[in-house]
């Protein structure tokens, strides 16, 4: 259930470091602040241990994007102290600095005019998957059970408040403030969460990448159906139509396709 207060499935966060890599969105190489990223299994708010494989998660330094990446890329034997997480930066596999080269060569050859059709086709797939994990986050996914316990408490308490108040005087008055108070309560959590959470940005991150690809319904549909194959949900929940309507409305206000100045 996505807001379970007996069993629950937790994202949980860890600041790691700083490290470059590729920005789909700034078309160039970049500093990103990394995270490690894992699921927790709680149960009646206990830890009850992983589930499944860590990851790592990419915030660009210079537009705020955030990308998934395996965690064997970085591989690190001993988490960093959180505090050390400004200056601290691991070591690369060599496969992090040829993906680097690989899209800045294949950026250039679009800047060019110079992009052949695999190319087109591998700088689409670049893009869907490197948002994909963070497209596929559910609202709730990084609240943890004690928040989730005190608003479950909070909201208890505000119904008996109400249902007191209306064995008290008899009015409809009380109860219905109560009401009215859960559900603004309810909307106003839902927000923080949706401006806390990469999930409701990811559209216009996928947007702003593929731009300046100007990419066609077959396309992105082909770069989908990979995503299917590779057992993710985005591969099922990005629609093509959605993806090209943010793209012309990008176009639309002006949005520069071209990549931002390096520092």
């Amino acid at each position: 259930m996505p807001f379970s207060l007996i069993s629950a499935t937790v994202l949980r966060t860890r600041p790691i470091g700083v490290t470059p890599d590729y920005c789909p969105v700034c078309r160039r190489e970049r500093r990103f602040r990394l995270t490690q990223a894992e699921y927790r299994r709680y149960f009646m708010c206990m830890d009850r241990g992983r589930h499944g494989h860590p990851h790592h998660e990419l915030t660009c330094m210079t537009c705020d994007c955030r990308v998934e990446r395996p965690v064997e890329e970085r591989p690190i034997t001993i988490l960093p102290d959180p505090k050390s997480a400004d200056f601290y930066e691991p070591e690369l596999l060599p496969i992090v600095q040829t993906r680097i080269d690989n899209c800045t060569a294949m950026e250039q050859a679009r800047k060019d005019d110079k992009l052949n059709t695999e190319q087109r086709e591998e700088m689409i797939r670049h893009a869907l998957f490197s948002f994909a994990r963070v497209y596929d986050e559910e609202t709730f996914e990084r609240l943890s059970p004690v928040a989730r316990l005190l608003i479950a408490i909070f909201a208890l308490a505000v119904a008996i408040g109400g249902y007191f108040a209306w064995t008290q005087t008899g009015s409809w008055y009380a109860p219905a403030l109560a009401a009215l108070a859960l559900v603004l309560g309810f909307l106003t959590l839902v927000y923080w969460i949706a401006r806390q959470s990469p999930r409701k940005r990811v559209q216009l991150w996928l947007a702003q990448a593929l731009c300046p690809l100007d990419p066609s319904s077959a396309e992105i549909r082909q770069a989908r159906a990979e995503l299917q194959g590779s057992r993710m949900k985005a591969g099922f929940q990005i629609r093509t139509n959605k993806v090209l309507a943010r793209i012309k409305k990008l176009k639309a206000k002006g949005f520069s396709c071209e990549p931002k100045a390096p520092y």
